[in-house]
């Protein structure tokens, strides 16, 4: 498996094949953030030490501002909309991803720091 599917698919950065997460879908809110503590296959302990994933914060940042300008520009440019009703789209479309953004941020965060068993 490539890096960017693990990454989207939420697998451990080591092996490639456990999940991170109690629950690859993001939007049942109950179980978002809630990580394995170990992988599954490589025994790989995800939480290197405490406030590891505050960093992730940084990537859902990143990633929020990409897309926001995503979305911003091609609706300004490509239709007749007003930027004040496409403010609007942009907040929808953001309330929307964040659930996302959040466990995607983690995923690439660890894959970051910890190499894949193949890359040594």
């Amino acid at each position: 498996m490539n890096l960017l599917k693990s990454i989207f698919k939420f697998k451990c950065p080591r092996c490639r094949v456990g999940n991170l997460f109690l629950n690859n879908n993001p939007y049942i809110l109950r179980d978002l953030n809630k990580m394995h503590k170990r992988c599954d296959n490589c025994n790989l302990k995800f939480s290197i030490e405490p406030g590891f994933f505050q960093g992730a914060a940084y990537v859902s940042y990143g990633l929020q501002v990409l897309s926001s300008l995503i979305v911003f520009n091609c609706f300004f440019w490509l239709t007749n909309i007003r930027w004040q009703n496409i403010v609007y789209i942009l907040l929808f479309t953001v309330i929307l991803a964040t659930p996302y953004v959040v466990v995607l941020s983690r995923a690439i965060w660890l894959h970051m720091f910890i190499p894949h068993k193949g890359d040594f």
